[in-house]
């Protein structure tokens, strides 16, 4: 069996950098830990280009794969790039396969997330931020991305566009000028977007936000675009707590290393703190307990990954969430407003961006006392294997079709290309789930609601548009079984029963089923009555159930947002009912599985130790993990 190739090292010039330093800080921090990978991040004035030849030929003597950062987007005054041509290509020449190429950070957080002048003090800032103001120039406030202008939009598309635009005139210099390959750090959800503007590598700067989601968002990524890899860069002495002596800061750096390599990651880098931490009015040497504590780290990390044989081809996943078109959501990390169209109240976080947390209600268990809870054993946790991707709705059908089941939740732009694609991955035998806002084909934040034509609606879901939309504070009632024998859903057959899920108005659109078949009934009491407004519809196409929640609301919306996480929580019970590996036990726990049923088990609980169950067929196993243990098991 193939084993993985992993690369592991740290930042060389987080705390400063003196070119004729270099050398001997990439021996003490990279070649004595016997470490394979380190990025250099030049700063200050241009400097001779030498240099980069010197240290490329150093790294590559020493079998050390290299990435150079901001070299291009972070250019000295008057330079397109720090780099010449030339140099590039001498690099090239002495290096090798262990010159990797450049490193972009941040850009989504940059070009997104964060309001003009964040990065500097609020002299002269306000000028920028007048409501009726077309752009914002923000050269003479900000030296991140100089004659960066932040554009005013008028819909999702043109603001997707935008952001793509700006990106890819910093890859496209990178490339012009020769670099191997180009990577990109991000602390968001905004791989996919990187992609689109010519970044090779997605990398995801794991500490900040929620490392179950956003380690989704980077593997789905880096499988829709075919990426030789995907990487983690650990920024963990600013975000990994705000308290540098707090010993669960050093616990959570133990888990993020052991949990993104269980997750498939195949490139870790530490920024800073084994060499020094300075930050939040703190500041502690390399002699420090802190920084030992960094070292400690880094060494047992080394050790299991060298002495582990990961297999290749990364974990196993078979459930996939869309990330739908011109999608904005970051992902919890950095400001609430999409594109950086701040002072627009239309451009806030709302139900679309809202229904991504979901997500985060995923890997725990449901209480005990959710009577749609359905199984032998509790599989509420975790789907199929133990982990899911967030996949670009760009995605291809054939890497769609490597998923058993496909959910929508953020934003949507439909069109009638991706309708032909989605049909397409169900009848080749997948199970789609999405609602009526995710069939808009509107790309306003405020604009009416229009549906995709009747056709490819007629064709996906089997029914036919009405064009009446009701508004109602009724309930659902599961009046049959999914179509897909693996669902469970909360039904009732005769006798009636309460109607379930209510939680405010909410508005449907009106839906008669052809070939397909209504699941769900909007009710209002508890006897029988003629249906005659369809909640969910389901239908068979080629082998595959397509499932249509027939709300017009974004399921963030609170309304609608308990019916619909009851279709996603049965949807990653039942892929995991049916696994023919099945994990038992604390929600504490993160698994994943490999080629060869090789499994990680990963105690995240700071404190206690846990044991777990396995079945596999008729055999059972128990494992038991200490606190913050990782621990690889053959099936």
């Amino acid at each position: 069996m193939k084993k993985d190739i992993i690369l592991n090292g740290v930042q060389i010039g987080e705390h400063g950098f003196v070119p004729e330093k270099i050398i001997e800080e990439i021996k003490e921090r990279c070649v004595d830990y016997g470490f394979n990978f380190a990025s250099l991040r030049p700063r200050g004035d241009a400097f001779p280009q030498e240099y980069f030849i010197e240290w490329a030929k150093y790294l590559a003597e020493n079998k050390i794969y290299f990435i150079h950062n901001y070299v291009t987007q972070h250019a000295p005054e008057g330079m397109e790039c720090r780099l010449t041509a030339e140099t590039i290509a001498k690099m090239r020449e002495i290096a090798g396969e262990y010159y990797l190429g450049e490193l972009f950070g941040e850009t989504g957080s940059q070009f997104a997330c964060k309001l003009p002048g964040y990065y500097v003090d609020r002299k002269g800032v306000n000028e920028m931020n007048r409501v009726d103001t077309e752009e914002y120039d923000m050269s003479r406030y900000i030296d991140r991305f100089r004659n960066f202008r932040l554009k005013r939009y008028d819909d999702m598309k043109s603001a997707y566009e935008g952001f793509i635009s700006v990106l890819s005139k910093f890859t496209k210099i990178s490339k012009k000028l020769g670099t191997p390959k180009t990577f990109c750090v991000e602390a968001n959800a905004f791989a996919k977007h990187n992609a689109a503007a010519g970044i090779d590598i997605p990398i995801l700067e794991i500490c900040p936000g929620n490392p179950d989601v956003l380690v989704s968002v980077f593997r789905g990524v880096a499988k829709a675009f075919d990426s030789e890899r995907w990487g983690t860069f650990v920024a963990h002495e600013w975000y990994g707590g705000l308290r540098h002596d707090d010993p669960l800061k050093m616990k959570r750096l133990e888990l993020t290393y052991k949990y993104a390599y269980l997750a498939g990651s195949q490139m870790f880098l530490l920024e800073s703190g084994d060499s020094g931490v300075d930050g939040y009015g703190m500041k502690f040497d390399e002699d420090s307990e802190v920084c030992r504590n960094y070292k400690r780290v880094l060494r047992e990390m080394s050790a299991f990954i060298k002495n582990d044989e990961r297999p290749a081809g990364g974990p196993k996943v078979k459930v996939g969430f869309i990330s739908g078109l011109y999608d904005g959501w970051a992902g919890k990390w950095g400001r609430s407003c999409l594109y950086n169209q701040f002072f627009r109240e239309e451009w806030g976080y709302g139900d679309p961006e809202y229904s991504w947390k979901m997500l985060f209600e995923l890997n725990e268990k449901r209480t005990w006392s959710e009577p749609e809870n359905y199984g032998e054993y509790d599989t509420s946790a975790y789907p199929a294997y133990g982990l899911y991707d967030i996949v670009p709705i760009e995605t291809d059908v054939d890497h769609l079709s490597e998923y058993d089941y496909l959910v929508f939740l953020g934003w949507n732009t439909m069109t009638g290309e991706n309708m032909k694609k989605l049909t397409e991955y169900v009848r080749r035998g997948g199970h789609l789930v999405m609602s009526a806002a995710h069939l808009n084909t509107q790309t306003k934040r405020d604009g009416k609601y229009i549906p995709i034509d009747d056709e490819f609606i007629e064709e996906l879901f089997g029914s036919r548009h009405f064009g009446e939309i009701r508004r109602t504070v009724n309930g659902v009632k599961f009046r049959y079984d999914s179509l897909d024998e693996r669902i469970k859903y909360p039904r009732y057959l005769k006798n009636g029963c309460d109607a379930m899920f209510s939680a405010g108005y909410a508005d449907y659109l009106h839906l008669a089923p052809l070939d397909g078949e209504t699941i769900a009934y909007l009710a209002d009491g508890f006897v029988e009555k003629p249906f005659d407004f369809p909640a969910v519809i389901e239908n068979k196409v080629g082998k595959g159930v397509a499932t249509l929640f027939t709300s017009i609301n974004y399921p963030g919306n609170h309304s609608v947002y308990y019916s619909y996480r009851a279709i996603v929580r049965e949807i990653i019970s039942a892929s995991a009912r049916e696994c023919e590996i099945k994990v038992l036990g604390s929600d504490c726990v993160r698994y994943s599985v490999y080629e060869g049923n090789k499994m990680y088990l990963l105690n995240t609980d700071y404190d206690m130790p846990v044991k777990v169950k396995i079945i596999s067929g008729d055999k059972e196993q128990v494992v038991e993990l200490e606190s913050l243990e990782l621990k690889s098991v053959q099936i």
